[in-house]
């Protein structure tokens, strides 16, 4: 990654490895005792704008992929709608994926509560043909009737604003069969607390350098359990940023789990739900960056990868999906019954007139863009010319 913000990479996991040096250096070790446990660590990802960049997201779902690692993972209605093979392939790799609403629950009615989180669950487990296992709101805003509306439907995590600084934890009221997820949470100058975050903390005007000893800071505290949050087109695509995720998931001081790995390893808590701490501190409703996105220097290969529209029934739309299960690459993939597909596809066909491939007029499925290159129909010819491409 040859880009000036190469130094914050430096800067980042020189911080995160003092850390780990502070962790190993405290009472009990130097005199021959135990070694502290290291933070039980969980990536949180959000994808909330159809219009941001997926690319981050593929960046994310790679390198998950090459440490045997998943994430809980948000997204909006609209991403789920554009990208919904993506986010099924996230599930059934393992990932859990939240239902998400945009709405804020502080002081929502039951009743209007028990719709939202019915008509989320409902569309969530079409999508991933799992049962939903979180749900969470706006802002991660939640109140009683939010619980128990999530008992009655059978939801047995809320995400909730951390209490807790860093550390996350789960809360359990004692009247409700529902735990209430903690996401790490940290203060930023003047613009109140917020989770610890890429875009929660440029929101309120921080800087990569910022983030980068906003995540050493949080690290030396060495908590029991950890979330670490990422907004992908921003953790995933700039490359100051990026490098301060990298460093984190090499961190010695973390254990990154699975999601339902971590969950057997984070502390509950157990009180009546009046004695729960509750967090509705929301300073950043409009954004103020310290340097506008567009400026951040971006990761080489952002925008790298394969986009294949297909039917998913034809033989060579199946040898084509077998082919690029079987690489090693960024492969965003829609299928013909998407509510998007025919515009995403016009998109793409108004940028390349002719295809490689069986046929030069887009006359067969799949049909696939790599590299400027458009391919249509799927022989032996044609994943040769990918096969070539990607070397």
């Amino acid at each position: 990654m040859k880009h000036a913000s190469h130094a914050i990479a430096g800067m980042a996991l020189g911080c995160l490895t003092a850390a780990a040096s502070w962790a190993q250096q405290q009472p009990g070790v130097a005199d021959g005792g135990a070694a502290p446990e290291t933070t039980n660590g969980l990536i949180y990802l959000i994808n909330a704008n159809a219009d941001e960049e997926i690319d981050g997201l593929l960046k994310w779902e790679g390198e998950l992929r090459s440490r045997g690692l998943t994430a809980m993972i948000k997204a909006s209605g609209p991403v789920l709608e554009t990208y919904p093979q993506l986010f099924r392939r996230l599930a059934q790799d393992g990932s859990e994926i939240i239902g998400g609403s945009s709405q804020i629950c502080w002081d929502m009615p039951y009743e209007d509560q028990y719709r939202e989180i019915l008509t989320v669950k409902t569309e969530m487990e079409a999508l991933t043909d799992r049962p939903m296992q979180v749900f969470a709101c706006k802002y991660s805003s939640y109140d009683e009737n939010t619980v128990r509306a999530a008992e009655a439907l059978g939801v047995p995590y809320v995400l909730a604003r951390g209490t807790e600084d860093v550390r996350a934890l789960i809360y359990r009221p004692q009247e409700y069969d529902v735990g209430l997820i903690e996401v790490s949470n940290v203060a930023f100058a003047d613009m109140g607390r917020g989770s610890l975050c890429d875009i929660s903390l440029f929101a309120r005007g921080a800087s990569e350098d910022d983030f980068a000893r906003a995540v050493e800071a949080s690290v030396a505290k060495a908590p029991d359990s950890m979330i670490l949050v990422s907004h992908p087109h921003i953790g995933g695509t700039k490359v100051g940023y990026w490098n301060v995720y990298a460093a984190a998931l090499s961190e010695q001081a973390f254990t990154w789990r699975r999601f339902d790995d971590w969950l057997d390893h984070v502390s509950v808590e157990v009180r009546p739900y009046a004695e729960i701490p509750e967090n509705r501190e929301v300073k950043y409703l409009e954004p103020t960056p310290a340097v506008p996105l567009d400026q951040l220097a971006d990761l080489p290969e952002v925008g790298e990868k394969l986009v294949i529209f297909h039917n998913g029934l034809g033989p060579m739309c199946l040898e084509a999906k077998a082919f690029l299960e079987a690489i090693d690459y960024p492969v965003e993939e829609h299928l013909d019954s998407e509510k998007n597909f025919q515009g995403l596809l016009d998109g793409y066909l108004a940028r390349y007139p002719e295809s490689e491939g069986v046929s030069e007029a887009f006359g067969y499925y799949p049909i696939i863009f790599l590299k400027g290159r458009a391919f249509s129909g799927f022989d032996a010819t044609v994943q040769a010319a990918i096969g070539q491409a990607l070397e």
